[in-house]
């Protein structure tokens, strides 16, 4: 029997052969055609307001864009720990006491001013007024207490100011 004879006695069995891997590769096609799809609408979606035409590009430019992005956070962060170690050394809270420093004086005149930063560092600053002439004295501050000895109002304008810290 030669293969024309043999296709012809087994014809229905062919034809349906071919039909069943036809209809098997007609399913494949409708499953990768929905898969292609949803690829398809998520490539849009990220593709959506791009200017560029391919996926390459726009990944490209992302790229480059998160390392600006990274620089720019460096950045900031940088100067956000200098100030924040300036803010340490800078002036913080600053304690006022006025007063009499002689008796039949009238006003207020006499002041102590104490200048801190955050460790209770800087100087107490006093004013002492007189009929005849006024005198004014600095003094370090360290840790709120100072090498030099302090007046009870020099005292009271260091506690004042270390009192707004907290």
């Amino acid at each position: 029997m030669t293969p024309n004879e043999w296709i012809l006695a087994n014809l229905d069995a062919v034809v349906a052969l071919i039909f069943g891997v036809l209809f098997l590769l007609l399913i494949v096609f409708l499953i990768q055609s929905i898969r292609l799809r949803k690829v398809q609408k998520r490539y849009r979606m990220l593709m959506k307001g791009m200017q560029q035409g391919n996926l390459e590009e726009v990944l490209f430019t992302y790229s480059q864009d998160v390392t600006a992005m990274r620089e720019s956070v460096r950045q900031v962060v940088a100067e956000q720990e200098k100030q924040a170690q300036e803010l340490q050394i800078s002036c913080g809270p600053i304690g006022v006491v006025r007063y009499n420093a002689f008796v039949g004086m009238g006003s207020d005149l006499s002041y102590s001013i104490a200048v801190l930063n955050r460790d209770g560092d800087g100087a107490v600053f006093t004013s002492i007024f007189g009929r005849e002439e006024s005198r004014s004295y600095a003094k370090p501050v360290q840790a709120g207490d100072s090498a030099y000895p302090l007046s009870d109002e020099e005292k009271q304008a260091i506690s004042l100011a270390l009192e707004k810290m907290k």
